[in-house]
């Protein structure tokens, strides 16, 4: 049997990470799974995960830093 302390029964679970919603550039609706694909001056594209692999974007994040000129 195994024994818990009252601390531990007392803790609600962990809540998932907060997801927001944004528009998917790609095939132009909302999605939960958006996530910025296009980051230049002027414009911010976002895509789902299902057009990321579809057209093979990669995120924001992974790309490599550029330097301006």
């Amino acid at each position: 049997m195994k024994s818990t302390s009252k601390a531990q029964a007392d803790e609600p679970p962990p809540s998932p990470p907060v997801a927001g919603i944004a528009w998917c550039a790609r095939h132009e609706s909302y999605s939960n799974t958006a996530r910025l694909v296009r980051d230049s001056s002027g414009a911010r594209l976002f895509a789902c995960s299902s057009c990321r692999e579809a057209y093979d974007l990669p995120l924001v994040g992974d790309q490599p830093c550029t330097p301006a000129s």
